[in-house]
């Protein structure tokens, strides 16, 4: 039916009007909560599932509904609050009492949105919008004034109709980051509610969210923009304070590929080449494929808590930078 080629062909899809984003036929599904909010949810997904497949915009002929399949993964987020799984730290804390591993509450706070030309090619302009809080704490965090911060509290409805301002303004995507938006899943839902355009869902990610999480926001994601740090779960408990790495994010970078499309990042760091970042790319073209959209990115700097290791407290030298070429070279053929 649609013939154009592009590097994430369904989002360029939707940057054309042709098809919608996934957020607008969630809310155009009719829903009811029955006796469990999750056997609600997988019956309804099945039904998500065949029109997403369907391919077209006659979704938009369809009213929303007085109670949509978003409101119901509004409602089962609101439940999952209570006991805390959004990422696979797992900290089961009730969040409407106090705040597990990520500080964060309830209530979600943001430091800034605008419009972004530092993305990827595809994204630009891209409307980021910098939540507070991580579900990482990396000793070389490069945003750790947004990461230790609780900035401005998130009103869904005003963010929801700024998105659509910045649509309007050329917006390409609205890009949901931080920080990470996992913990803010519940309020990013919220946002989306309120938002008219026909506009790509960008999900900014360390990829470590749990397969229950996965389950309700798949649904809203168009393209799944996955931070890919470690090539080993030594490295990443090291460095980030994360048990089991490689196994979940592996896990979930292969269940993006089933249910969106794919732009993987790879920041490269010193001493980290062979350990890392070979490990990576192999793994993401032995797995993913060697056309995905790959950003290997050579700006890591010795930020935060960097210099109390020095191993990674400097930046990456000429021979590092080579060597992660020669690699990404060999087993992929879609850098950026």
């Amino acid at each position: 039916m649609l013939s154009v080629v592009l590097d994430l062909e369904r989002y360029g899809f939707i940057n054309q009007g042709l098809l919608p984003p996934k957020f607008q036929i969630v809310k155009r599904i009719e829903a009811e909560k029955g006796d469990s909010l999750i056997d609600s949810h997988r019956e309804i997904k099945m039904e998500f599932l065949k029109v997403w497949r369907k391919e077209d915009m006659s979704v938009f002929d369809e009213k929303i509904p007085e109670y949509s399949f978003l409101d119901l993964k509004i409602d089962i987020l609101g439940e999952m609050l209570k006991e805390c799984i959004f990422c696979e730290r797992r900290c089961g804390v009730n969040r409407y009492e106090r705040m597990g591993f990520c500080k964060c509450g309830v209530e979600s706070y943001y430091s800034s949105e605008f419009l972004h030309f530092g993305e990827e090619p595809e994204l630009v302009p891209s409307h980021t919008i910098f939540f507070n809080r991580c579900t990482f704490a990396c000793v070389f965090c490069q945003n750790h004034d947004i990461v230790y911060h609780d900035d401005r509290a998130v009103n869904p409805k005003e963010l929801g109709m700024i998105v659509d301002i910045r649509r309007k303004q050329g917006s390409r995507n609205v890009n949901f980051v931080g920080g990470n938006p996992d913990q803010h899943a519940h309020t990013v839902l919220k946002i989306l509610k309120h938002v008219s355009s026909n506009i790509p869902v960008v999900w900014n990610s360390n990829m470590y969210h749990s397969m229950e999480l996965s389950e309700i926001v798949e649904d809203v994601v168009d393209v799944w923009l996955g931070d890919f740090k470690y090539g080993n779960s030594r490295c990443a408990e090291k460095y980030s304070k994360v048990r089991d790495y490689f196994r979940v994010v592996t896990r979930n970078f292969s269940r993006a590929r089933e249910h969106g499309e794919l732009l993987v990042r790879h920041l490269v760091m010193p001493e980290h080449v062979e350990c890392c970042t070979e490990k990576v790319v192999r793994w993401v073209s032995e797995n993913l494929g060697r056309d995905v959209r790959f950003n290997l990115m050579f700006q890591y700097w010795p930020a935060y808590k960097a210099s109390e290791y020095p191993e990674i407290s400097r930046r990456l030298n000429s021979r590092e930078m080579k060597r992660a070429m020669e690699i990404a070279s060999l087993y992929l053929d879609n850098l950026v």
